[in-house]
């Protein structure tokens, strides 16, 4: 056992010896890079230490790949195995020398930063950094044993890095299908609760802790990722036939994993990119896309256009368990695409086209998703200073439940004027849980608009929607506190400041405002598209002379960031255009 320890300390020396040109070379390239050229140039900054890094990736994949290389030629296979440590041994012996190598270009990197004296925290982007070239370097290691070529285990150390965003992105597959097949169901929501509640990208690749601090969970993470790819190591090591040496890939069931994943991501990124087509059409391209992917990468990996029958066997039976993952998922959405709660059960909802109105909730209540009496107040003020309304009358809510049962039974609305995209609706339920729907709206010329119009109507028409949307205007207590503080600036088109009477108040402006403002909810013929983006302070289709206030107002919850609200006086604002003098 002595001996076995002497032969292992031995060669480990031996190894970072061996690398004594690289230490040499890695020097002088970040030397130049990263000081020498910034202080020619008499220029510094972020650009440098960020080439500086990326050039530490590079170095130490190439060092990786150099040193796990005999692994794929047979001759240097047969030297190796005259060595007196074994082939574990000598990987191990490899993966420490490349650790003590990528942690030395670090350390040049950081004193490029001292010594130039950046301002960089560069402490910061290391907490993330230094993580990802240890796994990259383990990962290095699994990938030459998996292969039976340099090239190849390149290839596979990148595939294997990225693999948790690929399974991210096969999931949003799925997820974007059930959306087509499934109405009111929105992949970015699906995608954003499942990534929140189980799938957390963010703290599998470390880059929470780039905006936190660290903790026992940062540590934990690293320590089970390096652990389980050195579990696979130790396990395909023993397994690995070297007899494979030279073709692609040395284990048949690595190939085929690497070969489904990989034709998902084709069709994935298609059908997650593609709008306003038949559900029947995307699946069908999606599955030709597959076939296609497949078979060009079985084909790469066999050297052979003809694959075996037993390559098609994988393919069909991954394809079938992926379809049959996907209904099942359907399945279980398509029982809730019909619920509407009832309006005494929800404290507040959204209606309108913003997508990420969820994203925003998260973000508020972090880990407690709870709505109740004590922050619902600084919850209304948060949304809105994020251009969302949320409705807390109960009239209102009732409205939102009648409008939503009408998209149900008609997703189609006539519009000529603005195109809608989609509608999402937002519950707030009084159990604190969240019911969220989003509805593709057809742009259709025979559909109906009469019952949606009249709905929105009495929305858009309420003092809650004038208190919250305008609430400089119709909020008496806060136009009392803050009218002194409201500036109201008349601009065109190219952005120029313009006044007729040099100076324009909001208490002069405030009452035809009002009036206008009352007449457009009062009469409009698209409410419903209105009330969809609150599309209250854009120009009408027809208006040309491009003249517009500029409104700016302190925070609702009094915070120091101020709200810009831009109102154009196209013709229907007829009182606030003829008291400033616009014709």
């Amino acid at each position: 056992m002595e001996q076995r320890k002497n032969n292992f300390t031995s060669l480990l020396l031996y190894s970072l010896k061996s690398k004594k040109n690289w230490f040499l070379l890695s020097t002088v390239i970040i030397f130049i890079t990263t000081m020498l050229i910034p202080f020619i140039l008499g220029i510094g900054g972020e650009f440098f230490i960020a080439f500086g890094i990326v050039e530490v990736f590079i170095l130490a994949f190439v060092n990786c790949l150099v040193d796990s290389s005999f692994l794929h030629n047979d001759s240097k296979l047969a030297y190796y195995k005259s060595k007196p440590l074994s082939f574990k041994d000598q990987i191990f012996i490899n993966i420490i020398s490349n650790h003590i190598f990528t942690g030395f270009l670090l350390i040049l990197v950081l004193l490029s930063d001292a010594v130039q004296n950046y301002n960089i925290d560069i402490l910061e982007i290391y907490k993330v950094i230094i993580p990802w070239l240890s796994a990259g370097i383990f990962l290095s290691a699994l990938s030459s044993i998996l292969s039976g070529n340099t090239l190849v285990a390149g290839l596979m150390t990148i595939f294997n890095f990225a693999l948790p965003a690929i399974f991210y992105l096969i999931i949003q597959f799925m997820f974007s299908i059930l959306e087509d097949l499934v109405i009111g169901f929105s992949s970015n929501v699906l995608m954003e609760y499942f990534v929140d509640a189980f799938y957390k990208l963010d703290y599998i690749y470390l880059i929470a802790y780039s905006y936190n601090s660290i903790d026992i969970v940062y540590f934990l993470i690293l320590g089970v990722i390096i652990a389980f790819i050195t579990f696979l190591i130790l396990k395909m090591i023993k397994r690995r036939k070297n007899e494979n040496t030279g073709n692609f890939m040395v284990f048949d069931g690595y190939k085929y994993f690497v070969s489904v994943l990989a034709s998902l991501i084709i069709p994935a990124l298609f059908s997650i990119s593609s709008y306003d087509r038949s559900v029947a059409s995307e699946v069908m391209v999606s599955l030709l896309l597959a076939a296609l992917s497949y078979y060009i990468i079985i084909a790469i990996m066999e050297k052979a256009f003809r694959i075996s029958r037993l390559s098609i066997k994988v393919f069909l039976v991954s394809m079938a368990s992926f379809i049959v993952l996907t209904g099942a998922t359907v399945l279980f959405a398509n029982q809730y695409k019909n619920v509407v709660p009832a309006p005494e059960d929800v404290k507040a909802a959204y209606i309108g086209g913003n997508r990420w109105a969820y994203r925003e909730a998260n973000r508020y209540f972090g880990d407690e998703d709870i709505l109740n009496d004590e922050n619902l107040s600084e919850f209304e003020s948060y949304y809105y200073n994020r251009n969302i309304i949320l409705f807390t009358d109960k009239a209102n809510i009732e409205k939102i439940t009648e409008l939503h049962k009408e998209i149900l039974d008609n997703q189609g609305y006539d519009n000529d004027e603005f195109y809608i995209n989609n509608v999402v609706i937002n519950y707030y339920m009084n159990d604190g849980s969240i019911l969220i729907r989003d509805y593709r709206i057809k742009n259709d010329e025979n559909s109906e608009n009469k019952v949606k119009d009249e709905i929105a109507s009495d929305i858009l028409k309420s003092e809650e929607l004038k208190e919250k949307k305008f609430f400089y205007l119709y909020n008496e207590d806060y136009y009392l506190k803050n009218k002194d503080n409201i500036k109201v600036v008349l601009s065109n088109d190219r952005g120029e400041a313009y006044s007729p009477d040099e100076n324009i108040s909001l208490e002069h402006i405030r009452p035809h405002l009002i009036k206008d403002i009352d007449t457009m909810l009062h009469d409009s013929d698209k409410a419903f598209m209105i009330l969809n983006s609150y599309n209250l302070d854009w120009p009408a289709r027809d208006y040309k002379e491009n003249y517009y206030l500029q409104i700016t107002v302190a925070n609702k919850d009094n915070s120091s960031k101020d709200v810009y609200q831009t109102i154009y006086l196209d013709d229907r604002l007829v009182n606030t255009r003829e008291f400033l003098g616009i014709k």
